[in-house]
């Protein structure tokens, strides 16, 4: 039987693991040792990249030269930065980060002596759209990964916590990662495993705790800056990671030092757990919000929650447990050791399933996207351009809809037509609420009457991408979907045949 790796691709952290020969998923440690890697690059001065603790030690020295966060930057279309001639984008540094763990794993396994593996099921966000799922499959293949799957983080979390007791159960999977948040509502039923609703935010996390730690420790050393304005110096990424610290020792403690260095001048202060919670309150409100949203957009709202599980290790802080006891009174669990794993180890149980090396208690029943995609049409009464969804956010992940539309003057010959993603459950949307996703002519050559009907076709796969064709008088057109970002294929297999040749 083949195997395939399970990886949680995280913001700040990533992890790998696999099914075992007990049928058991589990993590391994990479070669320093450590479940988990951080989602770093650094690039020295001799043009040397490092990628994991090693480059993340490098943000104490020169944070010019760091990439971290990337995660975060998948839906920016404008990401664009050079180190000494290296050029970054999220694909690209991505592709380093999978590279790192699938070595070091793959190393581990050499000492084993087992062969190594080069297929995977890699995780994402819930809130992550088209373009952020098609630029991971890329990072993917250029890391010389056979890509299995994607799979949503909480749906992954569920997966590995499937066996222990949620059977019958409505649940919530409660995912802060040290840069994205997702949640979704789920039931287990028989041992499958259905999702009821999902959403989130990739630009809510860990680290924004840590960025309002460190503003307030600038404020009360007398400094008049915030991080924001010093983001860019060579400091910065040291104080960043004395906030990280700090906020963890706050996590085991009531009291924590916090010492940081600005312009050769050292600061010391003592912070207390109850500061670091009200500075941060608005930050758990955000999340309180989403959770109530996915609640009211539910395919079941009224249904009772059973119990809550915290995943992410952002999760490890009390208050948020204590948050969600205020808000709701069913369980909470947080398994010791588990919620900077459990995404991990839940792709490495879809992982073996797909590979035909997989005897799963829990099987993936309806999943769910955070995304809805929809057709560019036109009002005349009002001359103005709306979407109508065709596959919206509420339908199953894997769908395909299809419906008609009409042309609206006399005589056309063809119509530009337009693909466009949103976060509305609704039919028609306002266009502006909407990102356009790509364009294409469909042309058949002969005039046509006013009305005549356009066939439109929206499918979206079990990975979250989507394809989107119309049809009309006999023609049909495919949309070739290419972000600002993507490769071609040719780009890949050389970008995999230089990474190839890298030690990181």
């Amino acid at each position: 039987m083949e195997e395939a790796f399970g990886i949680d691709l995280g913001t700040t952290n990533s992890c790998v693991a696999i099914v075992g020969s007990d049928g058991l998923p589990q993590v391994i440690k990479n070669l320093d040792d450590e479940f988990t890697t951080p989602s770093v690059v650094y690039y020295d001065d001799g043009g040397e990249c490092y990628v994991g603790t090693e480059a993340k030690r490098g943000m104490a020295v020169d944070i010019d030269r760091i990439v971290a966060f990337i995660k975060r930057e998948m839906s920016n279309k404008d990401y664009q930065r050079d180190i000494d001639g290296n050029e970054i984008t999220p694909v690209g540094a991505s592709a380093l980060i999978l590279k790192k763990v699938v070595d070091d794993a793959n190393e581990q396994r050499g000492y084993e002596g087992l062969p190594p593996i080069h297929k995977a099921v890699i995780t994402v966000p819930a809130y992550f759209g088209n373009m952020e799922c098609e630029l991971t499959k890329q990072a993917g293949r250029i890391a010389g990964l056979e890509v299995l799957d994607l799979l949503n983080e909480p749906t992954a979390a569920a997966l590995s916590y499937g066996a222990k007791g949620l059977e019958g159960k409505t649940f919530m999977i409660y995912d802060l990662g040290g840069g994205t948040f997702d949640v979704s509502i789920m039931r287990m039923q028989n041992g499958v495993l259905d999702t009821l609703s999902t959403d989130g935010d990739h630009h809510l996390g860990g680290v924004d705790w840590d960025i309002a730690l460190l503003d307030y420790m600038l404020m009360i050393s007398g400094l008049d800056i915030t991080y924001d304005d010093i983001k860019d110096e060579r400091e910065s990424g040291k104080m960043l990671l004395a906030a990280e610290t700090c906020k963890k020792n706050l996590s085991k403690s009531e009291k924590a030092s916090f010492k940081l260095v600005y312009k050769r001048k050292q600061y010391v202060k003592e912070v207390s757990r109850s500061v670091l919670e009200e500075l941060t309150s608005d930050l758990m409100d955000k999340t309180i919000d989403i959770i109530r949203h996915a609640m009211k957009i539910s395919r079941e709202p009224d249904a009772k929650i059973d119990e809550i599980i915290l995943v992410g290790g952002s999760s490890y802080m009390p208050m948020v447990k204590q948050r969600l006891m205020k808000e709701f009174s069913c369980p909470i669990r947080l398994d010791n050791l588990e919620p900077d794993r459990a995404v991990a180890k839940g792709a490495a149980i879809h992982a073996a399933k797909l590979a035909g090396n997989g005897k799963a208690k829990v099987k993936i029943g309806t999943d769910l996207a955070s995304r809805s995609y929809g057709v560019r049409c036109y009002d005349s009464e009002q001359d103005k351009y709306f979407v109508v969804n065709v596959v919206k956010r509420t339908d199953d992940q894997v769908y395909e809809g299809a419906m008609n539309f009409c042309t609206v003057k006399e005589d056309q010959t063809s119509v530009l037509v337009a693909l466009y993603e949103n976060i509305s459950e609704a039919d028609n949307v306002d266009i502006n609420k909407c990102t356009l996703v790509g364009e294409e002519r469909l042309s058949w050559g002969f005039p046509v009457p006013k009305g005549t009907t356009l066939e439109a076709h929206v499918s979206r796969s079990s990975d979250g991408t989507v394809r989107f064709w119309e049809e009309c008088q006999g023609k049909k057109v495919y949309m070739e979907i290419k972000y600002k970002g993507m490769y071609s294929d040719a780009e890949i297999e050389q970008m995999r045949k230089e990474l190839e040749k890298k030690r990181v």
